[in-house]
Order: structure tokens, then C-alpha cells, then sequence
């Protein structure tokens, strides 16, 4: 049985001995009965896109992206952390899909309109949108790796920091929904930006409150692979250096 503590808001397995949660020490005396079985459909809840056979495709899915986008603290809070890696991943795939042909379309016109002023240059035009369109192709199978690998990412790094109290699955669906941040790239030249920083906000968000951690682990965990990144290549640097001043 799990209940929410109505102090903290955290998630209580069962209401231990003495009736008091493991993290604020708040009674849950008055979590019992009726109010036990509130508490549990509030743990249950279901998502827009989890309840897309009643609510409808198009309409799951705009409910999802706002709640996402404009209140993730609601939504990541009483999201399902189990019930299948589908759903979070088809709804990953479609706002990916939607925020990249966007941005192919807006970078195809950054390519077409100086080769339009200069006859000279469609040749070149060519050989951009002939890439841009092998891209578009091979996405798909891009996508769904890049939600996979970078899910498996982010759970060894919230592993390493110790905040992921969940399994793979809930760092999964936090992933697949924080992607709701590509659709930014429909805005012109600045979209990608927007969405590449929203991103990485709605995934903090999310593992603090799907995890139930602190929001300093999560933060650590979403940047952990940058810091590895950019602390090797420093060290790269200064073995580089000092081999070569050996050399000398």
C-alpha cells in the first residue's frame, strides 16, 4: 500500500510503525480509511497520454504537452512510474519528429534563399537538402535510440549520484515526456535553443519528482556527463601538454 505523506507530499511505501513518514516525520495518523484510498488514486493517476483511448489521440496528447510544458511539477508528480515503455515512448517519438522536421525546415530555408540570390550556389542547395532528406528518413530509427541510450545515461548517472529511488522505466518516461521541449524548434532560429535549455530543466524536474530525490542530485545527474566530458577532455589537454614539453 502506498499513501502520501500531507506534509512533505512524498510517496510512503506503507504506513510504517508508529504511523509517521520516513522523511519529514509528519503523522499519517489521519492517512487511514477513507483518505488511505484517496491517497492511493492520487499515486494512480494516469496521465492524458495513458488515458488516451477515452480522452482521444490529438486531444491526450495536447493535454499532455501543456501540462508538460507549463506545469511539470503537477505532471511529473503524480506521473505513472510503471505501466510499459510504449506509451512514454511513443509520445517521445512523435514530439521529436514533429520539433525535427521543423528544424530541417527552417534550416532548408536558411540554405534556399542565399542559393536563390545566387544562381551559383544550387548546386550546393542541392547537396544540403539531399542530406537534410536522408536525415528525415533515417530519424526515426535515430530517435527511438537516442530516448533509449539517453535514458540508460541518465539513470547510471542519478545511480552514481544516489537519487535514482526508481527503476530504469521512471527515468524512461521522464525522458520520453521532457522531450515535449523539442517542439520549441517550431519557432524560427531561436526555437532550438529554447527547447535544448527546457529540456534539460524539465528532466531536472522531472527525476526530483518521479525519483522522489533532492533537486541537487538531480541537477548533478543531468550534468554529470558534461562534467565527465569536459573534466577528460581537460585531462587529455594536460597530458598533451606535458608529453609535449617532454619533448623538449
Amino acid at each position: 500500500m502506498e499513501v502520501r505523506c500531507p506534509e512533505c507530499g512524498k510517496t510512503v511505501p506503507h504506513v510504517g510503525e508508529g504511523h509517521y513518514c520516513p522523511y519529514c516525520a509528519a503523522s499519517l495518523a489521519t492517512v487511514e480509511g477513507d483518505e488511505t484510498i484517496q491517497a492511493e488514486e492520487v499515486i494512480s493517476y494516469n496521465s492524458p497520454w495513458d488515458d488516451r483511448e477515452n480522452l482521444g489521440f490529438v486531444r491526450a496528447f495536447i493535454d499532455t504537452l501543456m501540462q508538460v510544458l507549463f506545469n511539470p511539477v503537477k505532471f511529473y508528480s503524480g506521473m505513472q512510474r510503471e505501466g510499459g515503455l510504449g506509451g512514454p515512448l511513443l509520445y517521445g517519438f512523435i514530439v521529436c519528429e514533429i520539433g525535427l522536421l521543423f528544424a530541417l525546415m527552417w534550416q532548408g530555408m536558411s540554405v534556399f534563399m542565399p542559393s536563390f540570390m545566387d544562381r551559383g550556389g544550387f548546386g550546393y542547395m542541392g547537396t544540403q537538402m539531399a542530406g537534410m532528406t536522408f536525415l528525415f528518413f533515417i530519424s526515426p530509427a535515430l530517435v527511438v535510440a537516442g530516448l533509449f541510450i539517453a535514458s540508460g545515461i541518465l539513470h547510471v548517472c542519478l545511480l552514481i549520484v544516489g537519487g535514482a529511488n526508481r527503476g530504469f522505466e521512471t527515468t524512461f518516461r521522464v525522458v520520453c515526456y521532457a522531450s515535449s521541449a523539442q517542439l520549441w524548434g517550431i519557432v524560427p532560429f531561436c526555437g532550438g535553443f529554447v527547447g535544448g535549455i527546457w529540456n534539460l530543466v524539465l528532466q531536472v524536474i522531472g527525476l526530483r519528482e518521479a525519483h522522489e530525490t533532492t533537486t541537487g542530485r538531480a541537477v548533478l545527474a543531468v550534468f554529470l556527463p558534461a562534467i565527465l566530458c569536459c573534466g577528460l577532455t581537460f585531462f587529455g589537454i594536460m597530458v598533451f601538454m606535458s608529453s609535449f614539453r617532454g619533448g623538449y
